[in-house]
């Protein structure tokens, strides 16, 4: 390895690790001018014109997608990546539930300048702009829900070679498979939150702006219903602090002074109610598309709405408001 090579290769190395995913803490960023400008040259600028879709396939293997840079996950936190992150579907979907899927992937890394002989790399700058290396020995499972962008497919083909990577590779793929935390953590959540969700009748989880909590109902129909310990950006229904009988009638209602309109919900028999007071103009969306509800003078009503994951958005407010109902 040349000395020229083994520069840049520290340098990489120094970048991501400086700036790897931390969970919900931000670091601060310590590399200098020059090194990024270094990493910025590693990069090839994308001058193909890809064709523009109107409607995504269906999702399946050998499939390329970039990853949403932020998503609110099961725990009802909201996880930020430091950098835009692309993947490779090598397995599924596959249902965990009736309403959630997920799938195998392996991020895709534009330093080839990292790769050892047994990586499989694609010098095609075509596909995606770059030569990419598939980080094949750093799989992971990551819901569906935050795949961002389809951009293209791609085969791996394994060269059969011996894998005998340097320090410096290792290194790199120990940073890079503690960046995919950030991908893992989708699926660690809701198997955290499916273990817990036997304690309540349902919950919603709500992102706005720098608002971030999770509000519970607890079981229904259940004089003195069993309270649990509840993490800091967590609270019950202000209807069950009450210790009253809960019934289908009750809600969680969410009312904040970032927002110019109150929230309620209820579930009754499986699906959600979802209502918006006072009347306002809103567009709610599941998966891209627009929802209809229904309206008086003084609200507005969402009927019959399954479980996961909404926008919400109004010129009334700056963001997109994200809730996901379960």
């Amino acid at each position: 390895m040349c000395d020229k090579t083994k520069a840049s290769m520290e340098i990489i190395n120094k970048f991501l690790r400086e700036n790897s995913y931390s969970g919900l803490q931000e670091e601060m960023l310590s590399v200098n001018v020059d090194d990024v400008n270094h990493i910025n040259k590693l990069f090839v600028s994308l001058h193909a014109e890809k064709p523009r879709l109107t409607i995504l396939p269906k999702m399946s293997e050998n499939q390329l997608w970039t990853v949403q840079s932020s998503y609110l996950d099961f725990g009802g936190n909201m996880q930020h990546s430091k950098h835009k992150m692309i993947v490779l579907i090598v397995f599924g979907p596959d249902h965990l539930d009736s309403d959630t899927s997920f799938v195998r992937v392996c991020p895709i890394s534009p330093f080839v300048e990292m790769s050892s002989e047994a990586d499989c790399i694609c010098t095609d700058s075509s596909i995606i702009g770059f030569p990419f290396v598939v980080e094949t020995w750093n799989e992971q499972p990551v819901l569906t829900e935050i795949l961002d962008k389809y951009i293209g497919d791609y085969n791996v083909l394994r060269n059969g070679r011996e894998d005998n990577p340097t320090k410096l590779q290792k290194e790199f793929r120990e940073i890079e498979i503690s960046n995919a935390r950030f991908l893992n953590q989708s699926i660690t959540s809701y198997i955290n939150e499916k273990e817990r969700d036997i304690n309540f009748a349902f919950s919603v989880d709500l992102h706005y702006s720098k608002v971030a909590k999770t509000v519970h109902m607890p079981i229904l129909n259940v004089k003195n219903p069993k309270l649990i310990s509840l993490s800091d950006h967590e609270e019950y229904a202000q209807a069950a602090r009450l210790n009253n009988y809960l019934t289908e009638n009750d809600s969680i209602s969410i009312n904040d002074s970032n927002l110019p309109f109150s929230i309620e919900v209820r579930k009754r028999t499986g699906v959600y109610i979802l209502t918006i007071i006072p009347k306002v103009e809103i567009v709610l969306t599941k998966d891209g598309q627009e929802i209809k509800g229904v309206s008086n003078s003084e609200r507005l009503v969402y009927s019959d709405l399954p479980k996961g994951l909404y926008k919400i958005q109004s010129p009334l407010i700056n963001e997109v408001l994200t809730i996901r109902l379960k």
